[in-house]
């Protein structure tokens, strides 16, 4: 199978933040605490929450929170600002292997983009703080002035970049790169093929072929997806 088009998540797929679920915990309590939340969830709570979809809105009402957009755009200035400060301390960084794919898939004339749930400004900043930029032909995120509905599972970033790509099905295979359940769902609801970056930790317990969703395929690390395109 020969792939043309390279959709990549951001998050835990390019970009090493660790603990990805911890990380999005404390910035999720951080911005509830800001916003003096009368309710905050368990972390159980908070990871249905990102399942949500369009319905986000319905979860922040009975955490207490009535105005979503606020809530994002105080959620993404805690997201960077903690972001800047780990990149700083070498805490986080690109995964070792990022930087060789990327280059090696740009070359052979594949187009490649990202489709994160991350604040567009926060995107700009990583990918050029870790000099990635010029990998990408574009780039779908989220951030001030963008519904949160279009945000993974949606497969709105998705059907956007093939969209711009020109894609036609019959006549280019597309791929989706991601970590998370969320990257699966939207890439198979677009109608491309999905594949889960699950790098060295197991991050579900249950087996994948379980989920709605299953991804096409399950890599340790990108340097698996090379094989993939033979």
């Amino acid at each position: 199978m020969t792939f043309k088009f390279y959709l990549f998540d951001l998050d835990g797929t390019l970009l090493n933040l660790g603990n990805i679920r911890a990380y999005a915990d404390q910035i999720f309590t951080k911005t509830l605490t800001i916003l003096k939340a009368p309710n905050i969830p368990n972390r159980e709570e908070k990871l249905k929450f990102w399942l949500a979809g369009k319905d986000y809105i319905k979860v922040l009402n009975k955490w207490g929170i009535s105005k979503p957009q606020y809530f994002w755009n105080v959620y993404d200035k805690v997201d960077f600002e903690h972001r800047k400060v780990l990149i700083n301390q070498k805490k986080i960084g690109l995964f070792n292997d990022v930087k060789d794919i990327l280059k090696k898939i740009f070359e052979i004339s594949n187009k490649l983009a990202i489709v994160t749930n991350t604040a567009g400004y926060v995107v700009e900043y990583i990918l050029k703080k870790f000099n990635i930029s010029k990998c990408f032909h574009e780039i779908f995120s989220m951030g001030p002035g963008i519904d949160e509905k279009f945000a993974k599972p949606s497969p709105s970033g998705i059907f956007s970049i093939l969209r711009k790509f020109n894609y036609d099905q019959k006549y280019h295979k597309a791929l989706m790169i991601g970590d998370s359940i969320v990257d699966i769902i939207a890439a198979k609801k677009a109608n491309i093929t999905a594949c889960l970056i699950t790098r060295d930790k197991k991050r579900y317990p249950e087996d994948y072929e379980d989920w709605l969703y299953s991804p096409d395929f399950i890599i340790e690390s990108l340097d698996e997806l090379i094989r993939l395109n033979s």
